[in-house]
């Protein structure tokens, strides 16, 4: 049968249709494959470059996290990495390399977390590989296939895994890319706007703008000039390197000049004296407490009397400096507990103390709530923060809103799942015996009220964050900004025990991270940690007034106290008020460029 003039045949039509698609998808309909647009004039043909490139990454993004922070690295210790992801004509093998990178780099970098859960070490690792993986298929993608300049692909895909990562039941916002320029104030003070994602971003871009001079005017050009053209670079790509180069040094400048016109205008307010104090005690899960608690309590109490001399408004000791109840439910259980009389005497031993000296004491317990009449649980448990306050026989409390998974408690306990809740508790270190170590989380982000007799009882309005809880930048967020919208404390005390951790990287590192949190709210933070590292920080990150001793660093066992005040700051950041509204921005972006990659492999297979 006849078409109709002017009307093609079914089947042309047909090939019609599937040719656009085709072509839509970047799929060469005869070989049923994806076809990269833009191939870069040069590629690695060979295995070994993406070894070695991959291992000059990882070294290069290893030397960046404190205690080293070799600022500058931060520039351009991704460039490796994404040349190799860029150039490999093995993408298979390039998307394994990558996997490889991210997991060698956080068994490298988390090694500390060995000392307090070696299965969690591994499995957080290896997790944390995926990152990698992710943004290697996703810079690929965006590079090859839609012609994404680096400078602009690497900040948005490298954000993403950054903000996944930061996110969720397995949060874990460390070793964040603008991490390693903690000690360069200018360059951070932008995360009053954008949080630490800032700093991240700016050193993103330039490491893409790096990789797309090297890749298209370096190695391109070689390419160029060997097969007998010119070396120089067409007029389109020319275009594009110096728009490139030009964003990230107005970027970079903008970074730095906000950098410097934020420090200038900082005009701090003294705050109240306080007194941090720093026990040095190594943990262990599997070895009982030693020293005991009771020398542990005479070694506080004594940099206690010691601080004293010095009359200060506040002391602040550690979360759980040793084991003991504070809690008033705890304190009226049977008396002939042993745990339960020593509680009650360190009890009467802080409220003695805020009479005498006319301080206050802030410091971390283990709150107990039994259950006798229930049939599950029979108790509950939270990692608490004490005020004992002058005048006030009960001490204020706050309990630990963000636990840690598996370190202070495991999934599933609660609902039909509980089955699997034993079974993960039995493989803990601290669930040996079926020992239910789970604490309960708290709900209140707690504000507490003071008054500095060294200031003629001037009022002050403070929280407690409890150990990771410094780390998370939405949670301190909350205790800075109120229902209202407006900033409802005047500075912030971190209590934490890095005891697990024994004298390793952790320690610096915690302090670092913690210092995002003070220039994203513009708040004052004074710290006591178990083996450190103890001291304070002013609104516009600087870390200062630490507890060391002469020719040893901060967190090599040093057992001693610092008294200082705290800076205050009345200004309230656009962070504090919308928080993370760019890095969902580039997050969304990202997930876009995700999904189109994996849209275009399904489509491409389907054809």
């Amino acid at each position: 049968m006849q078409s109709r003039v002017g009307t093609p045949p079914v089947w042309l039509t047909a090939r019609r249709i599937r040719d656009r698609i085709a072509a839509l998808c970047n799929v060469d309909p005869g070989r049923q494959r994806i076809v990269n647009p833009v191939r870069p004039e040069f590629e690695i043909a060979r295995r070994w470059p993406l070894f070695l490139l991959a291992g000059a990454t990882l070294c290069l993004q290893s030397a960046i996290s404190a205690p080293h922070a070799v600022w500058p690295l931060g520039f351009v210790c991704l460039v490796p990495w994404a040349i190799a992801v860029c150039t490999s004509r093995r993408p298979k093998l390039l998307h394994l390399i990558s996997y490889l990178l991210g997991a060698a780099f956080f068994l490298w970098n988390l090694r500390w977390l060995r000392f307090s859960t070696m299965p969690g070490y591994v499995a957080l690792a290896l997790w944390s590989g995926v990152y990698y993986l992710l943004a290697s298929w996703g810079i690929r993608h965006g590079y090859r296939v839609r012609r994404i300049p680096l400078t602009i692909l690497v900040p948005v895909v490298w954000l993403t895994t950054e903000y996944a990562r930061s996110h969720g039941p397995l949060a874990f916002p460390w070793f964040l890319l603008g991490h390693s320029q903690y000690r360069i104030l200018t360059m951070i003070q932008i995360a009053d706007l954008v949080g630490a994602y800032g700093p991240s971003f700016v050193l993103a871009v330039v490491n893409g703008c790096i990789a797309d001079l090297v890749i298209e005017g370096v190695l391109g050009g070689r390419a160029r000039a060997a097969v007998g053209g010119k070396a120089a670079c067409d007029a389109g790509t020319k275009r594009r390197l110096v728009s490139a180069s030009v964003f990230a040094l107005l970027l970079l400048a903008g970074t730095i000049a906000y950098g410097r016109f934020r420090l200038a205008e900082g005009r701090f307010t003294v705050g109240p004296k306080v007194a941090v104090l720093q026990g040095d005690y190594v943990l262990l899960p599997e070895s009982p407490e030693t020293p005991s608690a009771s020398e542990k309590r005479e070694t506080y109490l004594s940099l206690l009397r010691e601080a004293a001399a010095e009359d200060p408004d506040l002391f602040l000791l550690p979360e759980t400096p040793w084991s003991m109840y504070l809690n008033r439910e705890a304190r009226a259980l049977n008396p002939g507990n042993p745990l339960v009389a020593f509680s009650r005497e360190c009890h009467e031993v802080f409220r003695q103390t805020v009479e005498r000296e006319n301080a206050y004491i802030v410091v971390g317990s283990v709150s107990h709530h039994a259950y006798p009449t229930n049939v599950y649980p029979k108790y509950e448990r939270f990692n608490s923060a004490f005020v004992y306050a002058p005048g006030e026989s009960e001490p204020m409390r706050y309990d630990k809103i963000h636990l840690v998974l598996f370190g202070e408690y495991v999934p599933f306990r609660y609902g039909r799942l509980h089955w699997l809740y034993r079974w993960l508790n039995s493989l803990t270190p601290w669930g040996a015996g079926d020992v239910e170590y789970s604490l309960t989380a708290g709900t209140l982000h707690r504000i507490f009220r003071m008054r500095a007799p060294s200031q003629e009882n001037r009022g002050y309005r403070f929280a407690v964050p409890i150990c990771y809880e410094d780390v998370i930048p939405g949670l301190i967020r909350e205790f800075v900004t109120g229902p209202d919208g407006r900033k409802r404390v005047d500075f912030l005390l971190n209590i934490s025990n890095d005891g697990w951790f024994h004298h390793t990287a952790e320690l610096p590192q915690h302090m670092a991270l913690c210092a995002f949190r003070a220039i994203e709210n513009r708040v004052g933070f004074a710290r006591a940690v178990n083996t450190g590292v103890s001291g304070f920080i002013d609104p516009d990150g600087r870390i200062r007034d630490v507890v060391e001793e002469p020719g040893r660093k901060p967190w090599e066992g040093i057992t001693g106290y610092r008294v200082s005040r705290i800076m205050l700051d009345a200004r309230h950041t656009l962070y504090s008020r919308l928080g993370d509204w760019f890095v969902t921005g580039c997050a969304m972006l990202g997930l876009v460029c995700l999904i189109d990659a994996l849209v275009a492999r399904i489509r491409a297979n389907w054809a």
